[in-house]
């Protein structure tokens, strides 16, 4: 298992590299001429690199849904989204997942 922190830097660097592969998914069945902004790819392929960072490190599915909803809801944010994943995984590191949690419902 993992011992050290993950680092926005770090993340962007193995994002970055596995980029096209981590996107493909997304692409499936758009037009022809159709393109994203940065922030979207980005979001997308961050989600996508989380979800196999975790499994790579044995999260229990629990824990990893529940982190990948952390990272769904405050990618919503204007907060960088490098520093937002390496804090959704260093909960992950620092075995403090939320449990339990209450989702919000706004509407009933």
């Amino acid at each position: 298992m993992r011992v050290e922190r993950y680092t926005a830097e770090e993340i962007r660097r193995e994002v970055q590299r596995e980029q096209e592969r981590l996107f493909a998914p997304w692409t499936e069945g758009r037009p022809a001429g159709w393109k994203t902004d940065a922030r979207t790819k980005d979001l997308v392929c961050i989600g996508n690199w989380l979800a196999e960072e975790m499994q790579r490190l044995g999260c229990n599915d629990d824990d990893r849904r529940t982190q990948q909803q952390f990272y769904n809801r405050w990618s919503r944010s204007d907060e960088d989204l490098w520093d937002l994943a390496a804090r959704t995984l260093n909960i992950v590191l620092d075995g403090k997942v939320e449990q339990n949690r209450i989702p919000h419902r706004r509407w009933g």
